[in-house]
């Protein structure tokens, strides 16, 4: 149950083999590199592989294409496919031919020049459809725009907005101030507007009177691009020719980078996680220590992994030297956690939690059987367990190359459908009472009937009582593994005085309940109150332990009592079992009943029927397995682990071939 041990590996290596090392060693996936440090604790010299910069500068480019080509990319696989594990494998020797006929510098240059230019375009596009827009409301402009934006050699003009209430009182004003020698121009707009845009002319000797009018008033000046010279209609037209001009060269840039996408991004694709790869390993490198002539790599492998990491590098026997040794008390080692297959696929709630921390218990195991019964309560329900089972079924075949996290993921719902199945046989619900409630269906009720136990919908109260007596027998689990686990710390006091007074104490109540709801004959009544009483006295005498003075103490140990209302609580938490396998059953009956008087209708009764009852247990379905799923989850994370497990560890991360985009295929010949 205990995570499996790991070796902490001291590898020295010769200069000359690092390549061959380390590409051995991520052949593997079962070597975690840690930071080396001398015998005293300090920092040595870091190596340096020489072909870093080069992969990281690549990198950077790959990126740099990916980001700018892959938006214009038609993939032929779909983005779920390729989640799923359905992407192209390449051979490390692929990668390298690939790399020596791919000058990606080449390419991301050309592709910048796209870049630039279509930020370009595209800027003198908007600058553009803005001038447009403000010469649409300047129509019948009387005078060359070029009295505006330059002027003549003696007439300067203004061009501006200012609110409409102001307009009359600032023309007056204007014309006062500049005579004959100015001219005032208003552009009508509409009624409503609240800014009303004008042009003012003005001899060159009245700029200053000009400037200081239009200060006494919220003119707000607008000035027009410099390349306006002529009419509005005229500049107009020239501007609608410029832009379908740059719109035609954007057309062409982006069907050029359309297909270069589709020639290049697979490509990149290869190649970028190809630099990851080396990437990986070269940086892996730089967290060992170096002499002149020696490289050294501290981390750490499972024990049932030596073996394997021993015949990789046994080639290099002459200059690689491999020491191995227990972790010390101060390391950190990682999490490895090597479960039997039919436990596999409940890994990921743990991982979900926390990984155990190294020396820890690994709870997958002890969890299972608890998750899988109590999905299968909460579900309850065999016609939903049928489509769990053949739907994730049909997904695991279909992407058989599916990442082992994902197909691990969804095993654990074909494992949680086959529960719901077995409950939903004894309590006789296959989707909720469709058997009993469709007259079509009545040569099935004999086979639906004979295995059935009960009936939770009919017996309510007794499908509670299994509900709590499951949550008391996972609690006393949970209580028994914490008492185990503190044997095997050699921490007895923790064992006996505080996880054994409660187990004992617990039991001790639960007998005495038993005798008096008459479940238990009166002669246990003996051994409960026995229980009951030396439980009760370990904790009272034990619980107090850390605190100064007698009565302290003892107070303390009576005050730790009260911690029964908690497990009373943990307890009742399970009639969430009850609740949630009745509210499965209920809406699944209510969908048959609605369905059944839909088909009442005439002529199509039959097929607002059908549609009720495969659109109402579809969602029936997938509302009610998300429940199930949170809440059986819930009763290990809160009540079960809260008795032995801490989490918090740190899951092994070994040095591997990590992808993206398509699948490294591991080439030990590299």
């Amino acid at each position: 149950m205990a995570v499996t041990s790991v070796k902490k590996a001291e590898f020295y290596i010769h200069k000359t083999d690092v390549n061959g090392v380390l590409a051995a060693l991520q052949n593997t996936g079962s070597y975690e590199v840690m930071p080396f440090s001398d015998a005293n604790g300090d920092d040595v010299s870091r190596p340096v592989h020489p072909d870093l910069q080069r992969v990281e500068s690549n990198l950077g480019e790959a990126r740099f294409l990916l980001r700018f080509l892959e938006p214009h990319f038609k993939d032929n696989v779909s983005s779920l496919a390729r989640t799923m594990g359905d992407r192209t494998q390449v051979s490390l020797t692929e990668a390298k031919k690939i790399e020596s006929s791919t000058d990606i510098k080449d390419l991301a240059e050309r592709m910048r020049v796209f870049e630039r230019r279509l930020m370009e375009i595209r800027s003198e596009l908007s600058q553009l459809e803005s001038t447009k827009t403000l010469l649409s409301g300047m129509k019948g402009f009387p005078y060359p725009l070029e009295m505006l934006t330059f002027g003549t050699e003696r007439v300067r003009g203004v061009f501006g907005s200012l609110p409409a209430d102001q307009v009359e009182q600032w023309r007056k004003e204007a014309e006062s101030i500049l005579g004959s020698q100015g001219e005032v121009y208003i552009i009508k707009g509409a009624e409503k507007d609240k800014e009303i845009q004008a042009a003012l002319f003005y001899e060159e000797s009245f700029s200053q009177k000009a400037t200081e009018l239009n200060g006494r008033y919220s003119f707000s000046r607008i000035d027009l691009p410099a390349s306006l010279r002529g009419s509005v209609e005229n500049e107009v037209a020239l501007g609608v020719e410029r832009m379908k001009t740059l719109t035609a060269e954007e057309e062409s840039i982006l069907s050029k980078m359309k297909a270069e996408s589709q020639k290049s991004v697979p490509t990149i694709h290869a190649l970028s996680d190809y630099w990851n790869v080396l990437r990986d390993r070269y940086l892996s490198l730089s967290s060992g220590g170096s002499t002149e002539q020696v490289v050294m790599l501290r981390g750490w492998i499972p024990e049932s992994k030596v073996a394997e990491v021993r015949s990789a590098v046994k080639s290099f026997d002459n200059s690689v030297e491999l020491l191995l040794s227990d972790p010390e008390e101060d390391d950190t080692p990682p999490s490895y956690m090597r479960n039997s297959s039919w436990v596999l696929p409940f890994e990921n709630l743990t991982r979900l939690y926390g990984a155990p921390k190294y020396g820890e218990l690994d709870p997958t195991p002890l969890l299972a059987p608890f998750f899988f019964v109590f999905f299968g309560m909460c579900l309850g329900d065999a016609g939903y367990g049928l489509l769990m089972v053949g739907f994730f079924t049909l997904f695991i075949r279909k992407y058989k190359r599916m990442p082992g996290t994902f197909k691990q993921f969804f095993q654990l719902f074909v494992l949680s459908g086959i529960a719901a199945i077995f409950v939903g046989i004894l309590t006789g619900s296959f989707f909720g009472d469709i058997i009993d409630a469709f007259d079509i269906f009545a040569f099935l009720r004999p086979l639906k009937n004979a295995p059935v136990l009960l009936n939770p919908m009919e017996n309510p109260m007794v499908f509670l009582a299994i509900s709590l007596a499951l949550g008391v027998v996972q609690l006393l689990f949970g209580l028994g593994i914490a008492f185990y686990d503190a044997l095997r710390k050699r921490n007895y006091v923790e064992a006996f005085a505080d996880t054994g007074g409660w187990v004992v104490f617990l039991v001790g109540l639960l007998l005495w309940g038993g005798v008096a709801a008459n479940f238990l004959p009166p002669e246990t009544s003996t051994l409960a109150r026995t229980l009951t009483i030396l439980g009760a006295v370990v904790l009272i005498a034990t619980q107090g332990r850390e605190k100064t003075g007698i009565l302290s103490k003892l107070i303390s140990g009576l005050l730790s009592l009260y911690g029964v209302t908690s497990y009373l609580g943990d307890v009742l938490s399970y009639s969430r079992l009850l609740a949630l396998g009745l509210a499965t059953t209920a809406v699944a009956v209510i969908i048959n009943m609605l369905a059944g008087l839909a088909s009442g209708v005439p002529y199509v009764g039959w097929l607002i029927a059908i549609v009720l009852l495969i659109g109402g247990h579809l969602f029936s379905v997938a509302v009610n397995v998300l429940g199930a799923f949170v809440h059986s989850l819930r009763l290990q994370y809160v009540e079960f682990f809260s008795k032995f497990y801490t989490g918090g560890g740190r899951v092994f991360s070994p040095l591997t071939y990590k992808t993206n985009y398509v699948d490294i295929i591991k080439d030990p010949a590299e």
